[in-house]
């Protein structure tokens, strides 16, 4: 690859790092900045994921001053969930391509805002949900578009672990930076899953939610209308002892399971099972930024995307506070994205 693109990454945690040794090792990417104000989470990203000690990336402590001092073509924000909007809004000031970790913001405001101001940009911004880009949910996709699963009469989640055992006391339990709680944390990669897997939109919902005693929700459990008239569910518990989550799609054709993650599945068509079934190769969250960035690939994961998350969480939050079902405001019709 002819041309290297310089890629600054605002956040150095431990998402940050496991984006960082991927890009580290893709040809054709250089990560030329960090901007991160903890010292420590600095150095640690340099001694876990720059294998070229020669060519270090420039540090800074504000994102800001590293947008105005350092010529980038994207930028990768791995921060807490209320500061992305701003952060984005800058890199795509500053003339960068964004890819943003999930949610991609915390209200369907924000979300319609970020998307009309990359449209004038004209750069792209990509969320890292990691299942549309597994083979997984590409093949998924496609065979629900297709028509392959039939009507669909089932479409159910569940996403148990002991987030709230291993969050107490870290920024993901406060309200302001999060957005709120375990729904919008590891939930949104199970509400991004029944999105992205569909292609629906959702267009009503019943919510109930515990905080269990926190400032946030802990645990919920979401019913769903969907845009095609259909039904599901969504179960949502972070005080659980052991992980355990997924996705299960059933029709009037066949049926599949899957991680919310991707990365694993389960096929049954006409009552048989589909062995060995054909997927698709894919590129990775990072290489496929790289090539957004190039110009010779889009994203399956776009803005849009992130905007119905966000129409999603902020109609699950009124209806759990009004105790009763909400419409979601939106379109109806089925998401237009690459893959």
């Amino acid at each position: 690859m002819a041309q290297e693109v310089r890629i600054g990454i605002v956040g150095c945690g431990g998402m940050a790092r496991h984006h960082g040794r991927v890009f580290d090792a893709l040809p054709g990417v250089h990560i030329a900045s960090l901007a991160e104000p903890n010292q420590q989470n600095v150095d640690r990203y340099i001694l876990e994921t720059v294998s070229d000690k020669t060519r270090p990336p420039t540090t800074y402590t504000d994102y800001r001053e590293m947008l105005s001092r350092e010529s980038l073509d994207g930028v990768v924000i791995v921060t807490p969930h209320n500061q992305h909007f701003t952060q984005a809004i800058a890199a795509l000031d500053a003339g960068c391509h964004v890819l943003v970790e999930k949610p991609m913001v915390i209200n369907t405001h924000d979300a319609h805002a970020l998307i009309a101001h990359a449209k004038k940009c004209n750069k792209i911004v990509s969320v890292a949900f990691p299942g549309p880009f597994t083979s997984e949910f590409q093949y998924i996709r496609a065979h629900l578009a297709e028509g392959g699963l039939g009507d669909l009469s089932v479409i159910n989640g569940v996403c148990a672990q002991p987030w709230i055992q291993n969050q107490t006391g870290t920024w993901r339990v406060d309200p302001l930076q999060s957005g709120g709680g375990n729904l919008y944390d590891s939930g949104a990669h199970l509400f991004n899953a029944l999105l992205y897997l569909t292609g629906l939109s959702v267009s009503e919902v019943y919510a109930y939610t515990d905080s269990k005693g926190e400032a946030v929700e802990v645990s919920g459990v979401v019913m769903m209308k969907f845009s095609d008239g259909s039904f599901g569910t969504a179960s949502v518990s972070g005080d659980a002892t052991v992980f355990e989550q997924g996705v299960f799609l059933q029709g009037s054709r066949g049926s599949i399971k899957t991680s919310i993650y991707g990365g694993t599945m389960e096929h049954w068509q006409e009552g048989r099972t589909v062995n060995n079934p054909v997927v698709p190769a894919v590129a990775s969250v990072q290489e496929n930024f790289r090539d957004v960035i190039m110009g010779t690939s889009d994203t399956p994961s776009p803005a849009l995307l992130g905007l119905r998350q966000a129409r999603l969480m902020d109609t699950i939050y009124a209806s759990a506070a009004q105790g009763k079902p909400v419409n979601v405001i939106g379109d109806n019709e089925r998401v237009l994205m690459v893959g």
